[in-house]
């Protein structure tokens, strides 16, 4: 394997890198402590040694006559330097140089000390030679002093020979380690490049890596979650197109052949007006369904305004209880509406109104002559799973939100719910069918529906709208027979003020 080759990121190369420096770090620290330890025992025992010497030649000179000190001097031509210096620094005698050329050695530091202690031991660095000098001197009875000197290696001189074993050292252990990195890799890389990425919780891998897997599997989850809402969407769109263009063939069917009569003038004039008549419910029936249909598209495309603004539900209701009071009577169905003062929630105001009018529409137009339609709207405690909710809300930013308001929506801080509740006295929705009644076009009843003027769109509109607020909407049995929508949306800061 060519490191040279190999990208700065690659594992291989910092894998390389890595343990050669660390193994090279070691080398040389481990080097450089061994060779000072030895140094210093090796030295230790020299100091040791040439005391020893020191005494026994001192112990033979106490005795010897001057020809015999004369004798031992001449004789001593092994390395070690023999000097006798008398107590004023005059030097009797030397092995290696002409005593007479010497000069006086009072000031000589072992010198000094022998004459101090009896006998001293040290060593001296000289510059010049860049070489160590261990002395050992020893004090004879007469007050001269016996100095044996001997040449040492200093310890950087000793450090400077251990120079090419330790860069041998360092080659032998590059090439070591370049191996030693190579099988590392291909294993550590084994099971890496076996990892099966279509289900990465089942790979048998490191476990430093699962956190990674999970990721990645939660990240494919959520693709494949995406891939089947867009699925989904696209479904609902050609469905929508198709539904659409069958609810608007009938009335336009009518239209054209109401009017066809009409021209061909096989209406006489008494029933003109009733034909006329009839055009112009089927064109309101059209334009309510245009109107929904492009209410739904504003929703699916996000085109809504991107002010997000205080709105008072409890106002919303009144007002669109006097928008449906003529439509009210008209079914004999008495609308009534107990609030709290107030209500007050962040959002768009056109989409709580469409979502207010088409709650109580719906409560009307699917009821009895006689019956009733109660709205109640309340401030209510967060529960558990909507405090946890919102604190999550209020935590990140709206991901993946189009528009402004949504996120500004997203991070609203509250503490209580605005809870709006629907209920009427018609013939209630069966359980298996109110997970349904939210889907475009659905109709319970179709044939009613037909009757009454629905469009299908009604519930799909709230639906949406109740997400767009970041609330949700359930449906229950009116106690009293009928049913209950219940609308719950994060209020704005406590519900009570349009300024949070």
């Amino acid at each position: 394997m060519l490191f040279s080759s190999l990208s700065k990121t690659s594992l291989a190369r910092r894998i390389f890198t890595t343990m050669l420096a660390f193994v090279l770090i070691v080398i040389v620290a481990v080097s450089l402590a061994l060779t000072g330890i030895f140094f210093n025992s090796y030295e230790t025992a020299a100091s040791e040694e040439l005391g020893s010497s020191a005494e026994s030649a001192a112990a033979y000179l106490e005795h010897a006559t001057p020809q015999a000190r004369e004798e031992f001097f001449e004789a001593k031509a092994d390395g070690v330097r023999y000097t006798l210096i008398a107590s004023d620094g005059t030097v009797f005698y030397d092995n290696a140089v002409d005593a007479n050329d010497l000069g006086n050695h009072a000031d000589r530091p072992e010198v000094k000390d022998a004459a101090s202690n009896g006998e001293a031991t040290l060593t001296r660095y000289s510059e010049t030679l860049g070489t160590d000098t261990m002395y050992a001197a020893v004090e004879l009875s007469d007050g001269s002093v016996l100095r044996l000197a001997e040449t040492r290696h200093s310890l950087v001189r000793f450090l400077s020979d251990m120079l090419l074993p330790m860069l041998v050292t360092m080659v032998i252990a590059a090439a070591v380690c370049l191996a030693m990195t190579s099988a590392l890799v291909k294993r550590i890389l084994k099971p890496i490049d076996a990892l099966d990425f279509t289900d990465p919780l089942d790979n048998q891998i490191y476990d430093e890596m699962k956190p990674l897997l999970g990721r990645i599997d939660a990240q494919q989850r959520r693709l494949r979650e995406q891939n089947t809402q867009l699925e989904q969407a696209q479904n609902m769109r050609r469905d929508f197109s198709s539904n659409v263009s069958h609810e608007m063939k009938t009335p336009l069917q009518v239209i054209s052949g109401y009017a066809e009569l009409i021209r061909d003038g096989f209406v006489d004039q008494a029933n003109t007006s009733k034909f006329a008549g009839l055009i112009y419910d089927e064109a309101q029936d059209m334009r309510h369904l245009i109107d929904d249909v492009l209410t739904l598209s504003k929703l699916d495309a996000s085109a809504l305004d991107d002010t997000a603004v205080p709105v008072d539900v409890v106002a919303s209701a009144q007002s669109m209880n006097k928008r449906l009071s003529k439509f009210a009577r008209d079914e004999q169905v008495t609308v009534t509406v107990d609030a709290c003062t107030r209500a007050v929630v962040l959002g768009n105001d056109a989409l709580i109104d469409e979502m207010v009018h088409n709650l109580i529409e719906n409560g009307i137009r699917y009821n009895e002559p006689g019956g009733s339609v109660t709205v109640t709207i309340t401030l209510e405690p967060l529960s558990a799973a909507e405090q946890k909710d919102v604190e999550l809300r209020s935590a990140v930013e709206a991901e993946g939100e189009p528009k402004p308001e949504r996120a500004e929506i997203a991070r609203l801080k509250t503490t209580a719910m605005a809870v709006l509740r629907v209920a009427d006295t018609g013939r209630g929705i069966p359980p298996e069918y109110r997970d349904r009644v939210f889907q475009r076009f659905f109709r319970v009843e179709k044939s009613r529906s037909k009757e009454t003027g629905g469009t299908g769109l009604g519930l799909a509109i709230v639906k949406h709208a109740v997400e767009y607020h970041h609330g949700s909407i359930e449906v229950l049995d009116n106690p009293g027979g009928g049913t209950i929508f219940e609308v719950r949306i994060p209020a704005y800061g406590d519900g009570t003020s349009l300024y949070g």
